[in-house]
């Protein structure tokens, strides 16, 4: 007589292949899972152009972007030399009263008389005093 080997298998896996190789029968025919594939593929076709044009789009920002501040350091360069050469000529390094023309003077000795008249004509009108302390301030 031969001895029967006996194993103790858990079914639980068994189970689950059962149920797999079920799906599979059930899950239709093969042009059904092609459909399903193609239409993966083109929507990862769109997605794919989409992030191509966004990067595109992108790339051109970033050198319109360059261009931009190249040109401002350009005009940074340009403003700093025009200050620097200001500061090294001689008639800026003169005093105001030195570039002041002799009809720049007569105009502002003008002004300050008109100034001085409105004033008095406002303090006259007023009747504006000057504040005088009539006891003497504490020290």
């Amino acid at each position: 007589m031969e001895e029967e080997e006996y194993e103790l298998v858990p079914v639980g896996p068994l189970r689950r292949i059962e149920k797999r190789v079920e799906k599979i029968e059930k899950g239709g025919t093969s042009t059904e899972m092609v459909k399903e594939l193609i239409d993966v593929v083109r929507t990862n076709q769109k997605i794919i152009d989409e992030v191509v044009k966004i990067n595109s789009e992108m790339i051109n920002k970033v050198s319109d972007l360059s261009a931009k501040v190249t040109e401002l350091t350009e005009k940074m360069n340009d403003f700093l030399q025009r200050v620097e050469i200001g500061e090294h000529t001689p008639e800026a390094a003169a005093p105001v009263e030195e570039r002041r023309s002799p009809e720049n003077e007569e105009r502002i000795q003008k002004l300050e008389k008109r100034i001085n008249s409105l004033l008095l004509s406002t303090m006259k009108t007023r009747q504006i005093r000057p504040m005088v302390a009539r006891r003497p301030l504490p020290a």
